[in-house]
């Protein structure tokens, strides 16, 4: 993307944030075409396609007063997109099981505000990123304890170390993550 790109961009979404309809209007004719021949190419299905398009751009209207936050507007429609593609197709394809993972809640729930959704999806792919940028030994402490499930003493034991190192190594991947999500959770 080209500064004059970003630069026209920004200046689309002062005015979309401001309520001018007819700067949405003209975001929504730059991108709607590449964006639902996008989709469609995931979902297979031009009704679909459409539909989930339609709840992207809904969504960024009930948001426009957020919409200057954007960094990048390109990455952050095909991110929301694929967001709503995996929300379609989750519902598509589940079947009810008593099974919940925690991460796909902001998906499921159809109570929560679709916007909300993908902030919420946002937010734990920074989560997830981060966890993955930890130092090695503290990223494996840290997913044995939060994914396996394992208490201190059994991940002492399964790494041979001891106790206190991982504490230590807990104690400095949630100082991290907190630190990261701060400015998105309202509540930590």
């Amino acid at each position: 993307m080209s500064n004059e790109d970003s630069h026209s961009y920004n200046q689309l979404l002062e005015a979309i944030s401001h309520g001018n309809e007819r700067a949405f209007s003209i975001f929504y004719d730059l991108f709607a075409t590449e964006l639902t021949r996008h989709i469609f190419s995931k979902v297979n299905d031009q009704e679909v396609a459409e539909d989930i398009l339609h709840d992207l751009f809904l969504s960024l209207w009930k948001n426009k007063s957020r919409l200057t936050e954007i960094i990048s507007v390109p990455a952050y429609l095909y991110s929301s997109c694929r967001y709503l593609i995996i929300a379609y197709s989750r519902k598509k394809y589940s079947k009810p099981t008593l099974q919940l993972d925690i991460s796909s809640l902001d998906i499921l729930d159809e109570d929560v505000p679709l916007e909300d959704r993908l902030y919420y999806r946002y937010t734990l792919d920074l989560i997830e990123k981060e966890i993955e940028n930890l130092p090695e030994k503290c990223r494996e402490v840290f997913k044995l304890s939060r994914s396996e499930f394992l208490s201190n003493r059994e991940i002492a034991q399964k790494l041979q170390i001891s106790e206190s190192t991982v504490e230590k190594h807990i104690n400095k991947a949630i100082k991290r993550l907190r630190s990261l999500t701060q400015p998105y959770l309202l509540i930590l």
